[in-house]
């Protein structure tokens, strides 16, 4: 169903023009083919008599040469042996598709110049008589020229006088054309025109005779031009092929009897079914010249046919089958019928154009408004395009719709996009409603804003944490995260809310690496453009966390906003706090660092209790992805710090400050190892083992004890589920 005024107007005008132009034109391309495919058949049936005349004239061409050098012998015998072998090669340079010339002497002598497989002559003498020697036969290879290049002696094995041609003239008046056979000398297929030269007396004096390949044959078929895609062929008897072109190729598994194939042994399958349907009978005819032809169709493709039979002086049942695509016949019809379609088809889409163009001045604006009203329920207000008419209809529902626009827009800086667009999509009303979802979850926040709140204006500071703010919303939204609420100077953002995502951990990660380099070149910026004794925004510390917490609509039915909260979002905070004890900028928790460990380089930093020290809580710092590698001394750090950690989890303080002392000469700045060594120094810092004790100086901050809401939100879900405790 159309359900556009637009398009349905347009349709009805084009489709009747289609409909009236198309019957017209199918009407006229019937009439032209049928014409053309009979002027087609006339055509083939003319170019079938050409070929064959063609052909029959290297028949003519042998049967004169055989006649000639039948006058040359019979005036001067066979003596002069270099004579004819002259007048041989001769011939032949003038007559290449000749593949030898030769007489054979009744005795046995014979004088042959061939070309094939390599221009040669040879010459065998049989002595006669009493004192009969032993007979000799010589090979004489020759260039072009007719010199001789080398010359080998034979086993004078050949004997014209049991020769089909040499019999077939002999025992017959006049010239002979043999049956097909294979040559001795080449091995290949041919005929032989011969004919027998005898003395005054009536004697025998020997036998002349030409050589026609039918190899040569076949390259008189390549040779000729066809319509395209045709082909001619030579059939025999009993559908023998005696000539083809050498593009048309043969099944290779197929046995040849007689040593010729058959037209059914050629793998182009439509030349053997057009034969076959020719030798049913029942041809056409066509209109003009009443030339005889033949349609088949084989695989979806239609070819022409027709068949000419070579004059009996030449071959007997020898038939010329010439097939033609009719594609290939009709292109002349097409093309003028394809020339009609071009000009109808200009003339459709010119009307389709100009009625278009009618359409649009009517119904633009309202395609306009549609798309106006789709833009916003996809959130893309910036998108959003005024509609100019001279409809006041029109300009009413262009006014409240870009009103509405506008007042949605501003929605974008408190509500994250893809809830609003959730929201919107719905098409429903929002009552509070939440799930719980597996989130990761990032902070940022400045380490210390006292001295900027001194130093500089209120004005002041909110245009460059304005600015700071920017970068990081940038980072976090390229990453695809949500931000959930801005927190003063801090961000609260995660991922896998609204929309699920399986490499949460992974981007909240890279998330606030960007954002510590993005800070990084800002700071680098401000150093440079700031005025003199303008301080700067202290750095941002980051916190990176993973686990379940309630997502969604959360408020009353007055007022709502979708945020997540539980325990692990509070867990997520108090981490970010952590980077002040350990002098860290980005600290992530043992849930993400298993997440991430092979894709990041991260620092155990501690082992911290949880709920009153019933559970544990293993927390990282977060140094660079390990696609950017760390220098040795780093590492070496690294690998110092956390065997020193261990050690002193374990209770073994000698050893943990024999490790930790070293490592804090060689970093004076390293607030952690700092604080690692002094806990070794009071020797109780760890009164549970893997557990820091209550006597550290931070227990009495985020870390001193914590309710857990519920089991199935709490830290130790995420964390360590055994240690858990029902009910908790």
């Amino acid at each position: 169903m159309i359900r556009s005024y637009k398009v349905a107007f347009v349709v009805l005008f084009v489709g009747l023009l289609v409909a009236t132009i198309l019957a017209v034109s199918v009407n006229g391309y019937s009439q032209a083919t049928r014409v053309s495919l009979d002027l087609s058949a006339d055509i083939v049936a003319e170019m079938s008599a050409n070929v064959v005349a063609r052909a029959s004239d290297l028949f003519e061409a042998a049967r004169d040469l055989a006649e000639i050098n039948a006058a040359v012998v019979s005036e001067q015998g066979l003596a002069d042996e270099q004579s004819l072998l002259g007048l041989f090669g001769r011939q032949l340079k003038v007559m290449p598709e000749i593949e030898s010339i030769y007489v054979g002497g009744a005795d046995g002598d014979f004088i042959q110049v061939r070309v094939a497989p390599q221009l040669a002559s040879r010459v065998i003498r049989r002595p006669g008589g009493k004192t009969a020697g032993e007979p000799s036969e010589r090979w004489v290879y020759r260039n072009q020229a007719f010199e001789p290049i080398a010359h080998i002696n034979g086993e004078a094995d050949y004997d014209p006088r049991v020769r089909v041609w040499y019999k077939q003239a002999v025992e017959q008046t006049g010239l002979q054309w043999s049956p097909v056979y294979r040559f001795a000398s080449s091995e290949q297929h041919g005929i032989s025109a011969s004919i027998a030269v005898r003395h005054s007396d009536g004697s025998l004096l020997g036998v002349v005779g030409v050589d026609i390949s039918l190899g040569s044959l076949s390259s008189f078929l390549t040779k000729q031009h066809i319509a395209r895609g045709g082909v001619a062929l030579i059939v025999g008897p009993d559908g023998k092929l005696i000539a083809y072109p050498h593009d048309v190729e043969l099944e290779a598994d197929r046995p040849q009897q007689d040593g010729l194939p058959s037209i059914d042994d050629l793998r182009e399958r439509w030349i053997a079914e057009a034969y076959h349907r020719d030798q049913a009978g029942q041809a056409r005819r066509s209109g003009i010249n009443q030339a005889s032809y033949q349609l088949t169709r084989t695989a979806g493709k239609t070819y022409l046919s027709h068949q000419h039979l070579f004059p009996s002086a030449v071959a007997d049942d020898w038939r010329l089958l010439m097939v033609v695509p009719e594609a290939s016949l009709l292109e002349a019809a097409r093309r003028v019928f394809s020339k009609s379609a071009a000009i109808t088809f200009i003339l459709v889409v010119v009307a389709a154009i100009a009625v278009a163009y009618l359409a649009s001045r009517l119904f633009q604006p309202l395609r306009r408004l549609v798309n106006n009203t789709e833009l916003i329920r996809e959130f893309r207000f910036a998108e959003v395009e005024r509609v100019p008419s001279q409809f006041a209809e029109i300009k009413a529902m262009d006014e409240a719709i870009w009103k509405m626009s506008q007042g949605l827009r501003s929605l974008e800086k408190f509500v994250p996009v893809d809830v609003g667009r959730k929201l919107i999509q719905s098409g429903k009303r929002v009552e509070p409603a939440a799930e719980v979802r597996e989130l990761s979850l990032l902070f940022t926040g400045a380490s210390n804003l006292a001295n900027l709140c001194e130093a500089l204006p209120a004005e002041r500071i909110i245009e460059l944490l304005g600015r700071q703010l920017d970068v990081f919303t940038v980072v976090i939204l390229r990453h695809k995260g949500t931000i959930d609420n801005f927190l003063g100077e801090s961000i609260f953002a995660f991922w896998g809310a609204p929309v699920e995502i399986e490499d949460g951990v992974d981007r909240a990660c890279r998330a606030a690496l960007a954002c510590r380099d993005a800070e990084a070149a800002l700071q680098a910026e401000w150093a440079k453009t700031l005025p003199a004794g303008e301080m700067a925004p202290p750095p941002n510390l980051y916190s990176v966390h993973h686990g379940r917490a309630i997502v969604g609509a959360i408020g009353s039915r007055q007022r709502m906003s979708w945020t997540a909260i539980g325990d692990n979002v509070a867990l997520g905070w108090d981490l970010h706090q952590l980077n002040r004890r350990y002098g860290t900028r980005i600290i992530i928790s043992g849930a993400v660092q298993r997440e991430v460990a092979d894709r990041y380089w991260t620092r155990r930093l501690d082992v911290l209790p949880l709920d009153s020290g019933e559970r544990k809580l293993e927390v990282f710092e977060l140094i660079d992805t390990r696609e950017h590698p760390l220098p040795p001394a780093q590492l070496e750090a690294i690998r110092a710090y956390e065997e020193g950690l261990e050690a002193l989890l374990e209770g073994a303080w000698d050893r943990a400050e024999s490790i930790l002392t070293p490592l804090a000469e060689r970093h004076p700045d390293d607030a952690a190892v700092a604080l690692m060594l002094s806990r070794c120094g009071t020797r109780d810092a760890c009164f549970w083992p893997g557990l820091a004790g209550p006597r550290d100086d931070m227990l009495a901050g985020p870390f001193a004890a914590r309710a857990v809401a519920s089991p199935g939100l709490s830290v130790g879900h995420a964390e360590d589920d055994d240690k858990t405790e029902p009910g908790a």
